[in-house]
């Protein structure tokens, strides 16, 4: 049996190097997002926020988050939601949610961040996209009042797999 020394400086180099572009190829996409952003501090009751964001490829499975910002001074504990998707094949999926701000004992649920509190919300699993075009995200504040003060900017997120 014949024994190679491992410290050979071209084989471990070359190891070092296939391995590494391996691991380089092997990496997610970047996510895509897309924020609007309230410069009034208030998010009017029947202003819809329309999202378009492409899909690249066919037969793609995507999580889709929205996140919401809000100040500290935010007084509602959770926002209502009404979510209106369109996928690139023409399939529709409608679906109401609420946004947790605060838990049940006040305690910010999402993430801070100074005076910010940032909250997300997972508004698709896995979305599976057969073709590849325009993914359209309508999403419309329910709250009863004309104004909800306190919003900063909402973000939609699609992460790919």
């Amino acid at each position: 049996m014949t024994k190679y020394p491992l410290n050979q400086k071209g084989i471990l180099s070359s190891a070092l190097l296939i391995l590494m572009l391996f691991l380089a190829s092997c990496g997610h996409d970047k996510p895509l997002e897309r924020n609007v952003d309230f410069p009034t501090g208030s998010w009017q009751r029947y202003n819809k926020l329309k999202f378009e964001l492409p899909v690249k490829e066919n037969g793609k499975t995507l999580d889709v988050i929205f996140e919401l910002r809000c100040k500290k001074s935010f007084v509602y504990d959770e926002i209502p939601l009404n979510m209106i998707l369109d996928t690139p094949s023409g399939e529709e999926r409608i679906k109401e949610y609420l946004i947790q701000i605060r838990d049940k004992n006040g305690n910010y649920s999402g993430t801070l961040n100074g005076d910010t509190c940032i909250s997300r919300i997972f508004l698709k699993r896995k979305l599976y996209c057969s073709k590849k075009g325009i993914l359209k995200v309508e999403i419309e504040n329910l709250n009863p009042r004309m104004k909800t003060e306190g919003v900063i900017s909402a973000r939609l997120i699609l992460i790919g797999h």
